[in-house]
């Protein structure tokens, strides 16, 4: 007997099967399937997919504005980066656990099964980022796959942030973040990168780097991380955020960067509904750029690529609401993956590229697999990207755990 039966599911190859579950993982696929189970789901052809991957998300700065209310109106009408500094100041575990909760609820509500949160490290805050993600992670771990990303926001360039990330690491913060693109000097951003490879060497964990998220092609810190990866042998285990400056880079250099990048086996995370937004340029001048990086030239040259949410409603982003789905489409159109049934290649950026990133095990839609699935109430792929419909189910470790259904009516004679 399986404990789930899902009858008439839609793959992304069209075929129509029967996905059996059992005990947390998929047991049979087949186009009919007879057996037993103690709940049965009928899909109605409906797509099923394997359940999102979120990659990156800055978790502890999310609804920053209910904490910035709470502030004299003098701090509230500051410019968003100076009030930032006055709302972390006012984190607390208690309030990221708080504000971080309901992301989980959005993450699960859309068909999310693992997620990677970052939590910032500084003066300013302290370690409290890290206590309230550590929480959730423990709070949603029976579900989900949850990294947590100690990550310097502000630069290392003080001991007082250095010894705060040892510190985030010791509490058990899975990744180390850095963010060398934002110190001032050369010099300045190579002590950072490898700051933040010593701890990764020291405590055994993979590294995430925010690198050149901004317009100027002067900006070169995603190379100093690709070469540092290769030097220490740290193939597979690095990711790098954004990386805008890439595509203003000549020709030549881009394509030495992007070798080097393949060699070194380092992800790119494009989150590029963020750049459209947050990335740093010259706003005087026209015409503007989308300071997306060189998406599909990575994808060519066979550098794995993913997308994650990044922000929900911070100094950086204003919006967000934590759906792949939704990202996925801006990932469509900034990428230009339109024609030609292009806009299937969106897909692998939210699920098995960021799988085998966090490290994901027996990740897919296949016998032996965990079942982590969603069902979008749409036939096909195109359609969720065009239509941004609901996911009318989501299933997390073989148990249904979410279900929507809109409703709408039009009284037209």
């Amino acid at each position: 007997m399986f404990d789930l039966l899902l009858k008439q599911a839609k793959l992304m190859n069209g075929r129509i099967v029967d996905i059996g579950i059992q005990d947390g993982k998929i047991t049979a696929v087949s186009p009919s399937i007879d057996g037993e189970a103690k709940e049965i789901l009928f899909i109605g052809k409906k797509l099923t997919l394997p359940a999102f991957v979120n990659g990156q998300l800055h978790a502890c700065k999310s609804y920053w504005r209910r904490l910035l209310t709470t502030l004299p109106e003098e701090v509230q009408a500051l410019p968003r980066f100076e009030a930032a500094s006055h709302v972390k100041e006012r984190y607390t575990a208690e309030n990221v656990f708080e504000r971080v909760d309901e992301v989980m609820q959005l993450a699960i509500q859309n068909g999310t099964c693992a997620i990677r949160l970052f939590g910032d490290v500084d003066e300013a805050s302290g370690v409290s980022a890290i206590e309230g993600l550590l929480k959730i992670k423990e709070k949603y771990s029976p579900w989900m796959t949850v990294q947590v990303v100690a990550f310097p926001q502000d630069g290392v360039l003080n001991q007082a942030t250095q010894s705060l990330m040892t510190n985030a690491l010791e509490m058990g913060a899975d990744v180390v973040g850095g963010i060398p693109w934002i110190e001032p000097t050369v010099e300045a951003q190579k002590a950072h990168t490898q700051m933040c490879f010593d701890l990764a060497q020291r405590f055994d964990r993979d590294l995430h780097f925010v690198c050149d998220d901004v317009a100027d092609p002067q900006s070169r810190t995603l190379e100093m991380v690709a070469q540092l990866t290769v030097k220490t042998n740290w193939h597979n285990r690095v990711s790098a955020t954004q990386c805008a400056a890439l595509s203003f880079y000549d020709d030549t250099y881009a394509k030495k960067v992007i070798e080097l990048l393949l060699d070194a086996g380092i992800t790119i995370f494009s989150n590029s509904h963020v750049n459209l937004i947050a990335t740093d340029f010259d706003e005087s001048t026209h015409p503007w750029p989308r300071s997306v990086t060189r998406i599909r030239q990575l994808l060519a040259s066979g550098v794995p690529v993913a997308s994650g949410q990044d922000d929900i409603d911070n100094w950086f982003y204003p919006f967000g609401r934590n759906d792949m789905v939704e990202v996925a489409q801006f990932m469509a159109h900034n990428g230009r993956f339109a024609w030609h049934n292009e806009v299937d290649d969106v897909l692998p950026i939210i699920t098995t590229t960021p799988a085998k990133t966090l490290g994901l095990s027996n990740y897919g839609l296949e016998i032996g697999c965990e079942a982590n699935l969603v069902i979008i109430d749409t036939p096909d792929w195109h359609s969720a990207i065009q239509f941004q419909p609901d996911k009318q189910f989501v299933i997390l470790k073989g148990q249904l755990v979410a279900e929507s259904k809109r409703e709408q009516t039009i009284y037209l004679k």
